[in-house]
């Protein structure tokens, strides 16, 4: 028993809920204790006052259930025990209290409880089975569990070191689930884990949970608002009790101090008063865990998200193979310098008396690492790397001292390299020794080049192209097909031979690879073709795509493993530190195979088993200038500039940091050096002329846009009637309408649409398939976009032409017109990027800045976004940067 009770233990005892031996051990203690009898007592007195009849009699009906007993009360509502005559089992159904039965809120928080959990397919969460109205109000069906919750099992004290991991394995995958399907539980505490009769447990009640992309018809911002407090004491994290934004981490914590109780016996955060425990939550790190948990839990409870597991699947890894790990093979605990003197004098006893006895004492291997061996050693990027038939030979593709990608041979028995004296990115080496290139590779938006992929034997000759505007290509096993991903206009296509469109979209497909059979093809899918987040996806004969595994925040670099039988991948769930993890072709949980601090990208496996990665420092880095200097206004590892003012005075721009969360977060910085402003989550889209607001979008699917203000007032949600994906968006110099490219639904192609944000919807300007990003005249009379065929046009706003500018501008992009309107500026989208002004209508060109300045520096694989002010002196861009090592992986 514990020095003095918990709100939860006193709760339990007052409802009837603790078992014979839980009550006498309570009992025992109160009898010494008039503290903790003061406090059941007023406790006692107020349940007993409010308490209510239950709603429900044995034999009543609710829906087409059949009440067996009334099981208890929380503060949604009450639990009865309840028969399904239909199928002949037993149920639980939760339904509100009468007298909650009029309150809006609560019936909008049980609509969004059984939403939640219904999301949730996993054995240890519990399984919604319906949701239906009996008088007004709402009910909820669960499966019927026997047992007990966790927090009654730990009135008896502590669990076993076994015990704790094989049950937080199945906590954490639980939640795992949840965090996969946009479910934050919120409050995790041992009250909502049940330990069933069959010896697992399960996740229950996800009604406080906060849904990141959903059912905001219910009620908005409903548990989600900032500084709204949802969760228990004791359990909530640092982020949580401060009422800050939340996310999948914040489970991840309440998980720890679980598990530290589980392992302990007591609560990480002491039992005193909510104060006293919200504090030390705050300020203090609890005594650690002992022997090879303490480590694990300790991260857990990191105050800063950032330190803590990113995803709640690796920490469930780490827990199972602790359990599954013999005791000999676990590193030993940390011990105190006493210890270590007594231990090492019993060693040296130890020793004298092995070797007196002919040195017959065993000595135990430790548990072997995987070994990574660099094979470069230059400034730079690694873009690509293969394997040849033998194993022994490898081919890359790097960018070293600002310098253009080239081709690169290495031996993996033998140190060095040799160059093959190209410009391009090798992307498959066939059976028969014939290379798969990109040819003078560009590098654009997320940093991926593209270029014509052609066929070279790797003994020599010239290359042959054979497809334009390729970004990925491989092998079939037998050397005589490839497959490849290309770019045609606004759409991503995949064929397969080549010829064979396989699949057209506007989502990208990138690290294509032909299994080691050549009946299927694996990819990584990214939904929007300016962000790296996604999925490990497969096509199959002529069937669709199918996602393997979904969700991941970034994700780069596949390769089939031998036999392929698994699919390798190198992802992270946030933020920058990668795993490597592998998942069968039916899908189901990944399996982490290792992970390293840091970035690593996977190229290719050998057929014996070796593995080619590169270990890569990345970030997304933001500079503004005037052309007679330049400063980086970089302030995390990810800064994706989407707007600049007029004048040159601010910039808006999303942060990309783990910490930020999936939504990423919206700031807005000043020139002058003023630090950056946050406005709230999601990617800003564009900054009004005025600087009074700002769009901001959210992730969907659907997609949705914000109008949101830059100083004082609350956001404004636009509607976008039937557009479902938007890509850039532009205000008019009036700041009352935007311009935007969208797409209304599947199998539509991108347009350009207009949104006066006081109007109900957008209205489309170009026809389907015509869509350039536009940018707008000062007077907001007319736009100019740039077409996939270089052609620069003017469109008037009914969408019709205005004319063609004279002159051809493939590899180009509009930045803007010139402040008097009687000229646009072009940018090319390699390095460097050369600024032209191009006069209207003449179509004169004249040069106007080239960026970076200083010239290249090692690592810079593209400028992205890029914006001038109305005078075209002033600029910010933000840059690709990627500086990266590779290595052979051995042991994994």
């Amino acid at each position: 028993m514990h020095a003095c009770l918990s709100d939860e233990l006193v709760l339990a005892f007052v409802e009837d809920r603790l078992r014979a031996p839980e009550r006498a051990d309570l009992e025992a203690h109160l009898s010494g204790c008039d503290e903790c009898c003061a406090l059941v007592a007023s406790l006692a007195k107020t349940w007993f006052v409010e308490k209510e009849p239950s709603r429900y009699a044995a034999g009543q009906r609710v829906g087409p259930y059949t009440i067996v007993a009334f099981a208890g009360r929380g503060g949604m509502g009450e639990v009865y025990r309840a028969r399904d005559p239909r199928l002949g089992r037993d149920v639980a159904i939760k339904v509100l209290p009468a007298r909650f039965a009029d309150d809006e809120e609560r019936l909008a928080r049980a609509h969004v409880e059984a939403r939640a959990t219904g999301k949730i397919a996993h054995p240890h969460a519990v399984t919604v089975f319906d949701v239906g109205m009996h008088d007004g109000v709402p009910y909820l069906v669960t499966e019927w569990l026997s047992g007990m919750t966790l927090g009654e099992r730990l009135t008896r004290g502590k669990l076993a070191p076994s015990e704790v991991c094989r049950l937080g394995a199945q906590l954490a995958r639980a939640l795992g689930a949840a965090h996969d399907n946009g479910v934050i539980h919120r409050d995790l505490k041992p009250d909502n884990v049940f330990l069933c009769d069959g010896g697992g447990c399960k996740v229950l009640d996800f009604g406080v949970a906060r849904l990141v992309a959903s059912f905001e018809e219910f009620l908005p911002g409903l548990a989600t608002e900032p500084g709204m407090l949802v969760g228990t004491v004791g359990y909530m994290s640092p982020e949580q009790i401060r009422g800050e934004e939340v996310d999948a981490r914040t489970d991840l914590f309440a998980l720890g101090a679980v598990l530290y109780e589980m392992a302990t016996g007591q609560k990480p955060f002491g039992n005193g008063t909510a104060v006293e425990r919200m504090t030390a939550t705050l300020r203090d790190d609890p005594p650690p865990c002992e022997g090879d948990l303490g480590p694990i839990v300790a991260r857990c409870l990191a105050k800063s998200p950032a330190a803590r597991y990113q995803s709640a699947h690796d920490l469930a890894f780490q827990l199972e193979a602790l359990a599954k790990a013999p005791a000999a093979a676990r590193p030993p605990a940390p011990r105190s310098r006493r210890a270590m003197v007594v231990l090492g004098a019993a060693s040296l006893v130890a020793a004298l008396l092995a070797f007196s006895m002919g040195r017959r004492a065993v000595t135990h291997e430790p548990t072997a690492r995987p070994t990574y061996r660099p094979l470069t050693f230059g400034r730079g990027q690694v873009l690509s790397a293969r394997y040849s038939a033998d194993g022994h030979t490898i081919v890359y593709s790097a960018s070293w001292d600002g310098g253009p990608a080239q081709l690169y041979t290495t031996r993996t028995e033998l140190p060095g390299s040799k160059p093959l004296g190209m410009n391009a990115d090798v992307r498959g080496i066939s059976a028969q020794g014939e290379l798969a290139l990109l040819l003078d590779p560009q590098f654009y938006e997320m940093g991926t080049p593209s270029g014509t992929l052609a066929r070279m034997r790797l003994g020599g000759g010239a290359p042959r192209e054979v497809l334009e505007h390729a970004f990925e290509a491989d092998w079939h096993p037998n050397g005589g097909e490839l497959a490849a991903v290309s770019k045609t206009e606004t759409r991503y296509r995949i064929e397969y031979p080549l010829g064979t469109v396989r699949y057209e979209g506007e989502s990208w497909p990138s690290h294509l690879r032909v299994s080691p059979r050549g009946d299927k093809l694996a990819f990584l899918f990214h939904r929007d073709p300016k962000d790296d987040m996604g999925a490990v996806a497969i096509l199959e004969g002529n069937g669709p795509i199918r996602e393997l595994s979904g969700g991941w925040g970034s994700i780069r670099g596949l390769a089939w493993a031998p036999g392929g039988n698994e699919i390798w991948f190198s992802a992270a769930r946030t933020g920058g530190d990668y795993g490597l993890y592998a998942i069968g072709e039916g899908g189901g949980e990944p399996r982490l195979v290792d992970r390293v601090a840091g970035s690593i990208l996977l190229h290719d496996i050998s057929a014996d088993g070796k593995v080619l990665v590169d270990h890569r420092e990345y970030r997304t880095a933001l500079y503004v200038g005037n052309g007679q200097g330049e400063r980086d206004f970089t302030s995390s590892a990810g800064a994706y500039l989407t707007g600049f003012s007029a004048d040159g005075r601010t910039v808006v721009y999303a942060d990309e940091d783990a910490s930020e969360g999936p939504d990423y977060g919206a700031y807005l910085r000043t020139t002058d050096g003023a630090p950056p402003i946050r406005l709230g989550n999601g990617s800003p889209f564009a900054l009004s002329p005025d600087g009074r607001w700002v769009i901001l979008r959210l992730q969907g699917p659907p997609v949705t846009l914000s109008l949101v203000p830059t100083g004082p007032g609350g956001p404004r949600k636009l509607s976008l009637g039937p557009v479902t994906t938007v890509f850039e968006v532009r205000f008019f110099p009036d700041g009352r309408r935007i311009l935007f490219r969208g797409i209304e639904g599947t199998g539509h192609l991108p347009r350009v649409w207009i949104h006066d944000l006081d109007e109900a919807g957008p209205r489309p300007l170009t026809p389907e398939g015509v869509a350039p990003l536009p940018t707008i005249s000062p007077k907001g009379d007319r736009f100019a976009g740039l077409g996939p065929d270089g052609v620069l046009r003017l469109y008037g706003l009914q969408g019709e032409s205005l004319g063609e500018v004279p002159g051809h501008f493939a590899d180009h992009l509009a930045v803007g017109f010139s402040e008097n309107g009687e000229g646009i500026y072009l940018r090319t989208r390699s390095l460097p990027v050369r600024i032209r002004h191009v006069a209207l209508p003449s179509g004169t060109v004249t040069e106007h800045m080239t960026l970076p300045l200083g010239g290249l520096r090692p690592g810079l694989a593209s400028i992205m976004t890029l914006y001038l002010s109305a005078d075209g002196r002033s600029y910010a861009y933000c840059t690709s940067e990627t500086l990266s090592r590779l290595y052979i992986v051995e042991g994994l």
